[in-house]
Order: C-alpha cells, then structure tokens, then sequence
C-alpha cells in the first residue's frame, strides 16, 4: 500500500468484520470509488468455521465489479484458484514479492484513461 500512496493513488483499508482494521469489506458501496481490492485470502474468506458471516464477504465486491488481487504464496495458488473459483470475483493471484508489480499493471491504464477523460473536458 505505501508504493501505491507514493505513486499517487488513494488507498483505504479494508477489515474483513472480525480483524476491525478499516471499513468493513461487505459494506463497500459506489460512494467508495474503489476500482481495486488487494489483499490476503484470509481477509475475504474466514478461517475460522464458527465466525458468525450473516453474508458473503465478497458480496460488493460482486455487486459493484470491483478487480481483487489476492495475495497468495506461489507453492499455494493452485489451492486458491481451486477455492476462489465458486465466489464470482474477477481477480488475478500474486505472490507477496509481486504484488506491487502486478497491482501497476491493473492501475496504470486505468490512470491514462482518466487522464485522457480531465483532458478532453478542459
């Protein structure tokens, strides 16, 4: 996250209801403004069987078309892929050592797009 700051971008951290470490992820809504979600898997997905989730964690994520990036260990993406693949999120997996290279990839384009758009309305 402190590569995107630097870069320019605006973050927000997320809390997956139990860690109480940003806003909430179910209760994303439109006035937001995120186009991106990185994090670990553990963040959207709870671990722990007897967690109380009255709804899918993923759920605005679904709802608004927002990209995820789940950061996942090389040796276990295999897993993840396995277990993310009934959730109906567009995502991209990256190891923890990629995950600033792989996030540019996403934003960049998304920057020129919006630049070109302040550009056309001057």
């Amino acid at each position: 996250m402190t590569n995107l700051i630097l870069e320019g971008y605006d973050t927000l951290p997320l809390s997956n209801g139990w860690d109480n470490h940003g806003k909430y992820i179910a209760h994303i809504n439109r006035t937001d403004n995120l186009v991106l979600v990185v994090g670990y898997l553990h963040k959207f997905i709870p671990v722990i069987k007897e967690y109380p989730v009255s709804e899918d964690i993923l759920s605005s994520l679904k709802a608004y078309k927002i990209f995820v990036v789940f950061i996942i260990p090389g040796g276990k993406q295999a897993k993840a892929k396995k277990m993310l693949a009934s959730k109906g999120v567009s995502y991209k997996l990256a190891s923890p050592a990629g995950v600033s290279k792989t996030v540019m990839k996403i934003l960049e384009p998304k920057r020129s797009v919006k630049k070109a758009r302040s550009r056309k309305r001057r």
